[in-house]
């Protein structure tokens, strides 16, 4: 006699998850930015400087002088001469008064005085050396201004797009259980 038996038959169920990514795609553009940079204000003023030329010794040189200095020179020399011819009036003088004692001094005297003795110097020629020249330089003046420089940024936003991913969740295969009888 058989004894009635169960038979119990499982297959398991299957579950199917697709799953599609998602995709962020994130774009920083440029910033726009201008830089300008004025210039400086500069201000230069150079005062003027002071050029001396003295060429009064050159002059000289050439025998050019100029009236004060030259009468100064002709006043010297005519005292000169002055005392010169009294002391060769007052020799003369004294020879005359002598001439008891003999010789000729009076055509001695004419003699020494007939002729006229001079001596001429020309003058030399104006020398660089004898130009005195100085310079006194003006003092410059500088002044800056700085300028700052003008930045001008316009940024832009990030670019970002999101594309959500998406999970299917399906049951490939349901689970089943058979049960029979076997008698």
């Amino acid at each position: 006699m058989g004894v009635p038996q169960i038979q119990l038959q499982t297959s398991p169920g299957k579950i199917s998850i697709l799953t599609k990514r998602p995709e962020q795609t994130i774009r920083q553009p440029r910033a726009e930015q201008s830089i300008e940079q004025p210039k400086a204000d500069v201000t230069i003023r150079q005062k003027k400087g002071k050029l001396t030329i003295d060429q009064t010794n050159a002059w000289h040189n050439i025998d050019l002088k100029s009236s004060p200095v030259r009468t100064r020179e002709l006043a010297g020399m005519a005292r000169e001469d002055l005392l010169s011819g009294i002391a060769r009036v007052a020799g003369e003088g004294d020879e005359l008064m002598r001439i008891e004692n003999g010789g000729s001094p009076i055509a001695d005297q004419a003699q020494r005085n007939s002729g006229y003795d001079f001596t001429f110097t020309p003058g030399g020629r104006p020398v660089y050396e004898l130009v005195a020249l100085s310079y006194e330089p003006g003092k410059a003046e500088i002044s800056v201004t700085p300028r700052k420089p003008i930045i001008e940024t316009v940024p832009h936003k990030p670019e970002h797009i999101y594309r959500k991913g998406a999970v299917q969740v399906e049951m490939a295969h349901y689970p089943e259980l058979k049960i029979d009888w076997k008698v």
